[in-house]
């Protein structure tokens, strides 16, 4: 359909594109899909997933493909939903794992499901309203990389990334009022950092009024 190659066209290049963005255009996704299936195969788009292209960026280094973040970031405002990245995954954002994972996963407050990526799987697991209550990046992402590690298996050069990363903590207001949100163990573990901080003492004292 002329109509979503127009669109295509002047999608911006880079841009991830879902078989709903031409719902306005076609509202059968089955047309859609097959439009969509013509343009990958004249190369102006890049299928990535079932149902998910990509508007391809070339460089001279070859196609440019979005990271595991940004796919699933862009699915997540599709379906106007809450994720967050746990196991191994949140590890890696935190630098407490080098393990690099074949399958990423992360919670969401949408419908679970697995998508596959080439030889990448992306596991979204459904779950409950308090892991999406965290007013901080930092706090959510430490509460899943903590329950992942446990708490037997934190050591020394991982007290040593978690102090670095507390006491970098831009919003360090909104941090100790997230410890509130944490399991006993890890909030402990947190306070016991931040207590030897001088920027959080005057916020956990006020906070604990």
């Amino acid at each position: 359909m002329a109509e979503i190659a127009n669109r295509i066209y002047e999608t911006s290049e880079g841009q991830i594109l879902f078989i709903s963005d031409f719902s306005d255009i076609n509202d059968n996704e089955k047309v859609v899909s097959r439009a969509l299936s013509v343009e990958e195969k004249k190369g102006n788009i890049v299928r990535l997933a079932n149902g998910v292209y990509l508007r391809p960026k070339n460089t001279r280094f070859g196609i440019v493909y979005p990271s595991i973040d940004e796919m699933v970031m862009a699915i997540a405002q599709r379906d106007k939903v809450q994720i967050q990245p746990s196991g191994v995954t949140a590890l890696n954002k935190l630098g407490l794992s080098t393990q690099v994972p074949t399958k990423y996963t992360y919670l969401t407050s949408g419908s679970g499901r697995v998508l596959t990526l080439g030889n990448r799987t992306i596991v979204l697991k459904r779950s409950v309203p308090k892991n999406f209550a965290f007013q901080t990046v930092l706090a959510a992402l430490l509460v899943q990389a903590l329950r992942t590690l446990g708490q037997k298996n934190v050591g020394n050069q991982e007290l040593s990334t978690i102090r670095k990363l507390v006491n970098e903590e831009e919003h360090k207001d909104l941090f100790v009022q997230d410890l509130t949100l944490m399991p006993v163990w890890m909030r402990k573990l947190i306070t016991d950092i931040i207590d030897k901080n001088e920027h959080y003492d005057t916020l956990v004292k006020s906070h604990n009024r």
